[in-house]
């Protein structure tokens, strides 16, 4: 079924939010207290809220070097040591954590918790393989949980068995229908692999699922976009909007689907407004300027300053820097253009439009062979600005970081 693309991510599945969120340490941390004697002489509880501190304020030294104290404590009981481990992995001390699961038997605290922390700590350490590996032993047994299969689908495709991801991930959906990473990751596969109308057909059961949830009207609106059904994109992005006034992205995004409709001045008015309400956003101040440039063409100074600001906000806007930069060079200013094309194609060379707007201006200042060098690295047509950063937004909703 699946032979288009590669997988690039899958939503939910990696980032610290899994050490978190995905399992709590708490849990833990009490089969430890419960299984160890009424005295704790490794003052492991004193030292496990020490640890949780210190990580909360992203002091990841200082809490493996207390998690490293602990751990040499002899009589530290097998809960506890596993618990350690788990904070290890939130330190993002994946080898460590590892070692400390791999030291103790699987029952330690239960078999599909053990196989998971497994698991999830090769998947960090890109061992896709052996992260399946570990989860493979539960596939069709009812201890194997929602969090444990999407680790596993998500695993199969970073792996390229793309059909083995679709059979766990629709499994899961089947079993656990209110959980949301499920439809978030199956959407993500199925975007990812070419196949966006079976995508748009189950981010449609998700917004079933989850009508409140304005991240899964983005996903949809995501798919839609892609099929080319920008009205019903439109739809979902505005009750996104309306549920989320005041993310930035989905601001974006809604405004980006009127300028695909040809709806500048609708879309300019919404950016304007968006940023009238206090929303800060490098972004929305580039596509205002796009905006502007489809309204009137003449009025550049609007625009720059548009773009000034975008810049001001976002010093590596790519986007900003390209579109301004190639103002300035149709102006009559190559040199003005190259300090800002020059710095946008340093942050991302596989900008096509940065790259080619860079070569325009190599040329336009005689530098004929630091211009045919540039147009050497163009692999396909030059593209434009706005093009890449829809890509990359709408890969981005269809890919959510689930640790924000």
């Amino acid at each position: 079924m699946f032979s288009v693309h590669k997988i690039r991510s899958i939503a939910g599945c990696s980032g610290e939010a899994l050490w978190v969120v995905c399992i709590s340490f708490f849990t833990f941390l009490a089969a430890g207290y419960s299984a160890a004697q009424s005295s704790d002489p490794c003052h492991s509880k004193e030292t496990f809220v020490k640890a949780d501190a210190l990580i909360k304020a992203k002091s990841y030294t200082a809490a493996r070097s207390v998690l490293n104290q602990l751990r040499a404590c002899p009589t530290l009981s097998p809960s506890s040591l596993f618990a350690t481990g788990w904070l290890y992995g939130r330190t993002h001390d994946f080898a460590t954590a590892l070692k400390v699961f791999n030291s103790l038997p699987l029952s330690i605290p239960s078999e599909p918790t053990h196989r998971y922390a497994i698991a999830l700590a090769e998947f960090e350490l890109g061992n896709f393989a052996k992260s399946a590996e570990a989860i493979q032993p539960m596939q069709g047994r009812q201890e194997l949980d929602s969090k444990s299969a999407n680790l596993l689908g998500v695993s199969y495709s970073k792996l390229g068995k793309y059909d083995d991801a679709y059979k766990v991930l629709t499994e899961n959906i089947a079993r656990h229908s209110s959980d949301l990473f499920s439809y978030l990751n199956l959407i993500t596969l199925l975007s990812d692999t070419g196949h966006f109308s079976e995508a748009a057909k189950v981010a449609d059961r998700a917004v079933t699922a989850f009508p409140a949830n304005s991240d899964v009207l983005v996903v949809r609106g995501a798919t839609y976009t892609l099929t080319g059904d920008l009205g019903k994109a439109h739809n979902d992005f505005v009750a996104a909007v309306q549920l989320s006034p005041q993310d930035a992205n989905k601001r974006f995004l809604l405004a980006l689907c009127e300028y695909r409709q040809g709806e500048y001045d609708k879309a300019s008015s919404g950016l304007k407004k968006a940023i009238q309400s206090g929303i800060v956003d490098s972004d929305l101040h580039y596509l205002l300027a796009e905006c502007l440039l489809k309204l009137d063409s003449k009025r550049q100074v609007k625009v720059i300053d548009e773009l000034n600001r975008a810049i001001e906000l976002n010093p590596k806007a790519v986007a900003a820097r390209t579109l301004r930069g190639k103002l300035l060079l149709e102006s009559g200013r190559p040199q003005a253009a190259m300090a800002d094309l020059v710095l946008a194609h340093r942050i991302d060379p596989t900008s096509r439009s940065a790259t080619y707007n860079l070569a325009r201006a190599e040329l336009k200042l005689g530098r004929s062979r630091q211009a045919k060098a540039l147009f050497e690295e163009l692999q396909t047509q030059h593209g434009d600005s706005l093009s890449e950063l829809s890509e990359q937004k709408l890969h981005k909703a269809l890919s959510p970081d689930q640790s924000q």
